[in-house]
């Protein structure tokens, strides 16, 4: 298993790092409590900014769209957990996806939803069709980029079958463990609460070590 090098931590957040990142989670919350209430089709972005007190203009600094507001999950993997990653021992599929599984699940502690609002955007998406569109988008986008960090760590091309078939399977992998989050997490917990995170990164994990012991028992079979 990977783990961070303690004297490696990153910078201290700067003072607008940290505004930018508050307005972005106020503008998604503002986002998912409006479509609660009233319906996705009669949400405006203009109706959205005006719940977090900012202009049009500066909520599409942030989100390109209101579906990409609904769905405020982390992105691609950022550099310091790409290097960590690519830079761990080991090629084989077992290795790879093992430490795939832990640089992912430290990722989605970023920004960790509480099952309620991972379950209602689910929902959602399964009933907006430009919704689905742009969560899939996302998902599709974090999984090329995948790809190119799989390929550094195993020394195989970005767009060969190899890479792009361990970043669909870690990217189905990490759907998966989202839904069975959803499904069982604890709805009480509040949004931003450490349990949240701490669970939802264990789920990551589990759902990976199910993988790669299916992938063991085919290995013997």
């Amino acid at each position: 298993m990977i783990t961070a090098d303690p004297q490696q931590s990153a910078p201290a957040e700067g003072l607008r790092a940290r505004r930018r990142r508050r307005t972005r989670a106020e503008l998604h919350a503002a986002t998912l409590r409006l479509v609660r209430e009233l319906g996705f089709a009669h949400v405006t972005v203009e109706m959205i900014s005006n719940e977090v007190g900012v202009s049009p203009r500066t909520f599409f600094n942030y989100f390109p769209s209101k579906e990409a507001a609904l769905f405020a999950l982390p992105g691609t993997l950022p550099a310091a957990l790409a290097d960590r990653f690519a830079g761990g021992a080991g090629q084989g599929t077992d290795a790879v996806l093992r430490d795939l599984g832990d640089v992912l699940a430290d990722h989605l502690q970023e920004a960790t939803p509480s099952p309620q609002e991972l379950e209602d955007m689910l929902r959602i998406a399964e009933g907006v069709p430009s919704v689905l569109a742009t969560f899939l988008a996302q998902c599709e986008a974090v999984e090329r980029d995948l790809a190119g960090t799989i390929a550094r760590r195993t020394g195989t091309p970005a767009e060969g079958e190899s890479a792009e078939l361990l970043a669909g399977i870690a990217m189905a992998t990490v759907r998966s463990a989202l839904k069975k989050w959803a499904r069982t997490g604890d709805h009480a917990a509040g949004a931003a609460g450490a349990g949240n995170a701490d669970g939802l990164a264990a789920c990551v994990r589990d759902s990976f070590a199910a993988l790669r012991a299916l992938l063991g028992q085919a290995a013997v079979q």
